[in-house]
């Protein structure tokens, strides 16, 4: 590696970037909005992470070889892709050496996205946020995302806020609340929708909105058919023994 650093990343000089980082983590909230916003709004691949600490594979897509951290980009939106488990070391490195290149472009915003588990179904799912700094805070507020004021943020989000605050970015997370068992693209359309408020994005949702009505008919589906189940195993039982 260069010199004898863990990690490089492999980028064009993009001037002014806009990062939007979406790495695997709660109900792939975040993974799955990045992967949407790369193939609505056409980006292209423009880069990758090279460690020798990254797991030896390469990811097929429309038959070709990619790695499995990638940045895609377009004009200077640049967003950041895992398709592996990334180690903690591993991220840590990941995020000095991304900080390092975005402070040295000038960076317009830091943008993380992500789910929050809350362990439950409602009518409404919020999403949460929280800014480097007290005005981005009340930009979140102001756009009508909840501000985190107590908690942890683990993983790339957590650490790309914590070491973009000490370079002076303007960082943010935005956590889209999901029940945190299974892949949400609902919780993902309502981090974009809040994504949206913040940067000048052109996408729709609502694709985003039908998968989410697909999986929700699967799982009453299914929840129809272990209850049948359960009633035909009690019914058997019952003609057994009572």
């Amino acid at each position: 590696m260069e010199n004898g650093k863990p990690v490089s990343i492999v980028l064009p000089d993009i001037e002014n970037p806009l990062l939007i980082e979406g790495y695997p983590g709660v109900g792939l909230v975040g993974h799955i909005a990045a992967n949407f916003l790369v193939r609505e709004l056409g980006m292209e691949m423009v880069g990758y992470v090279e460690s020798p600490f990254i797991p030896p594979m390469a990811l097929i897509l429309d038959g070709k070889p990619n790695p499995p951290l990638r940045f895609y980009g377009k004009d200077n939106v640049i967003i950041a892709v895992a398709d592996v488990y990334v180690a903690p070391t591993l991220v840590n490195e990941i995020v000095r050496e991304l900080t390092t290149y975005l402070k040295k472009r000038n960076a317009e915003k830091v943008i993380s996205l992500g789910g929050i588990g809350i362990g439950f179904f409602k009518e409404q799912m919020d999403v949460w946020g929280v800014g480097a700094r007290e005005e981005l805070n009340k930009e979140l507020e102001g756009n009508g995302v909840k501000l985190l004021q107590y908690g942890s943020i683990m993983g790339m989000s957590g650490r790309l806020l914590l070491e973009a605050s000490r370079n002076k970015l303007d960082a943010y997370v935005i956590l889209g609340e999901t029940f945190g068992d299974r892949p949400d693209p609902k919780a993902a359309a309502n981090v974009i929708e809040a994504l949206k408020r913040l940067v000048p994005l052109e996408v729709s949702t609502e694709p985003l909105l039908q998968e989410a009505k697909a999986i929700e008919e699967q799982l009453r589906k299914m929840h129809e058919q272990m209850e049948q189940a359960r009633k035909k195993a009690q019914q058997h039982y019952e003609s057994i023994y009572l």
